[in-house]
């Protein structure tokens, strides 16, 4: 019921629309009741009489009664056209709501949250159960309340017309609460795991996409659909369960009150024989009858779409309910112009409740310097660069910019003066220019091309078909490394950060490349205070400072030629790096 709740929150921005709605489809329920009231009129009322009536009278009284049944049932068609066009733009609006509320809490959310997550199964979840939640307030809401009126108001003209007939029809009732109450119970639990298996089928899916390339170099297409197809079958299983489920419920429901209603044909029957109700009355509670069981089996279709939209509200409010773990305090301030000191002061550091990868750091960056980090995988260094911008936080010290704590100012001011140029660069399906922009995206044409030829990219842009214009595909698929890179680092030198980070990514390109990403490199690492993770200890030679990390801890900080004489840990990686480059 919690989720229920908190999906009807959503609809309070609009509860204009809402009360419209309600209104319409109030009106067009009760209006929908009052046909049999007229076939009652004409049989007792004018069939009944019309041997003692004249033709004109006759004549006068079935178009009288035609009339106001052509009126009922065109306000019927306006009543119900107003419902549900008000419904169905609700609704197109509550998921639009919904999905930009969990987009933007997805995008607070800390970096460790989507390192444990499948990009695919938060797709699903984005998309697909925001789907299956819409039908709540077309299809779902709005009936509850029609079905419950109808229910009401039905049951009450029943018992005005015959008493006798009611007791007969209602027989049937109870039981069926009682098996509407258990199928939905049953199926909130079927519709929690299929959504969760098509939630897995989608991150496979989209897993393999993004990897086609790898899948193809190890000829492993016919393992990844093996894999696939499990995914597939899975929800494919759940799918024919539910199936099997309401094919056997609702069957059993329509047949409990069909044989309700043959019981009431024939006890009225007998009533008609001996005078208890009038030929009228009879086809009037008929109707009215009809009318009563159609929300009760109604009332169990909408019961199952709740139901499942109630196992896709539990996964979307999944995401809601997430907490950052990394968040502005209550009193933080916008971080002022940056000079680019950087200090990690006594830092320690471990991931959720893993073991501690960082012990005891102390590095002091002056302004403008540039400080390398070398050593093995594991060492630690791309936890440190990631502690700069406040991906993530110090389990103990601290970070300081400027002297300046970081989990003092808000992260934005922070990471707006804070640069980034990974090792797998990452760049978005659109044309060159508009990746470059996204380091300023109010950027005019002459900033993004100056930008592009300090990074050495304007050649090779120029090059192109349609140059800045030119649609690089997903992930840059279009470019080589090189250029993928160069237009990182293009993005990085537009957006004119005072604190540059940079994961070293040369070794995977051709010695051209190299050389041009390094020159644009050392035009962008001009005057900012730069941390590089060094894969190829060639490019730390004219680090101002040096630090050796082992097993999470500073073993050795220096410059090139000290650590080179102080024959230790660094000076053991050089020689070894040097043999390797030799060979």
């Amino acid at each position: 019921m919690n989720t229920f709740r908190r999906l009807l929150q959503f609809l309070k921005p609009h509860w204009r629309q809402v009360i419209l709605g309600v209104a319409a489809l109030v009106a067009v329920t009760l209006v929908s009741l009052l046909p049999p009231l007229f076939t009652r009129y004409i049989f007792d009322r004018i069939i009944a009489h019309a041997a003692s009536m004249s033709r004109p009278a006759l004549v006068s009284r079935l178009v009288s009664v035609s009339a106001w049944l052509a009126g009922v049932y065109a306000a019927i068609w306006v009543l119900t056209f107003t419902r549900s066009y008000v419904m169905h733009v609700l609704g197109e609006r509550f998921i639009l709501d919904l999905r930009k509320r969990v987009y933007a809490h997805l995008q607070m959310l800390s970096l460790s949250y989507f390192e444990s997550r499948q990009t695919g199964e938060l797709m699903s979840r984005v998309t697909n159960d925001s789907e299956v939640v819409e039908e709540f307030v077309t299809h779902a809401a709005d009936m509850v309340i029609a079905d419950a009126l109808r229910l009401v108001v039905s049951v009450s003209i029943l018992i005005y017309l015959s008493p006798q007939l009611t007791v007969v029809a209602l027989v049937p009732a109870p039981l069926l609460g009682f098996a509407a109450f258990k199928f939905g119970r049953a199926m909130r639990k079927m519709y929690r795991t299929v959504r969760e298996r098509l939630a897995e089928m989608n991150a496979k899916l989209q897993d393999n996409l993004s990897g086609i390339r790898v899948i193809k170099s190890f000829t492993r297409e016919d393992y990844e659909y093996d894999r696939f197809a499990r995914e597939a079958t899975d929800y494919y299983t759940m799918r024919v369960r539910i199936t099997r489920m309401w094919t056997l419920y609702f069957p059993s429901v329509e047949f409990v009150v069909q044989s309700a209603g043959a019981a009431v044909i024939v006890y009225g029957a007998w009533l008609l024989a001996t005078g208890g109700v009038s030929i009228g009355t009879l086809l009037a509670f008929l109707q009215y009858m009809i009318g009563f069981f159609q929300p009760v089996s109604s009332i169990a279709r909408v019961n199952d779409t709740i139901q499942r939209a109630l196992a896709a509200a539990d996964r979307i409010f999944e995401i809601l309910d997430a907490e950052q773990e990394v968040r502005d305090a209550p009193d933080a301030v916008e971080m002022p112009p940056i000079r680019g000191q950087v200090e990690f002061r006594n830092v320690c550091f471990k991931y959720g409740t893993g073991e501690q990868v960082l012990t005891n750091i102390h590095i002091h960056a002056k302004p403008g310097e540039m400080v390398a980090l070398v050593g093995p995988s594991g060492a630690g260094k791309t936890s440190i660069i990631n502690l700069i911008p406040r991906l993530y936080d110090p389990t103990e010290g601290a970070v300081l910019v400027d002297g300046v704590d970081v989990r003092t100012v808000t992260q934005e001011s922070l990471r707006g003066q804070i640069a980034v140029v990974l090792q797998d660069t990452f760049l978005f399906n659109g044309t060159v220019k508009e990746n470059i922009a996204y380091g300023k995206l109010d950027a005019t044409d002459a900033e993004v091309e100056e930008a592009a030829r300090a990074a050495n990219a304007h050649e090779f842009i120029t090059a192109m078909t349609e140059g800045y214009e030119t649609q690089i595909g997903e992930r840059g698929i279009k470019l080589s490394g090189g250029q993928r890179q160069r237009l990182a680092i293009a993005r990085a030198i537009l957006a004119d950060p005072k604190i540059l980070i940079l994961d070293e990514a040369t070794s995977s390109v051709d010695s051209e490349s190299e050389y041009l990403i390094h020159k644009a490199m050392d035009h962008l690492m001009q005057g900012r205070t730069t941390f590089v993770i060094a894969h190829r200890l060639s490019t730390v030679k004219h680090a101002d400072s040096i630090i050796t990390l082992q097993g999470g801890r500073v073993v050795e900080t220096g410059d090139h030629k000290t650590l080179l004489e102080a024959d230790g840990a660094y000076s053991q990686m050089y020689e070894m790096y040097e043999r390797n480059m030799d060979w």
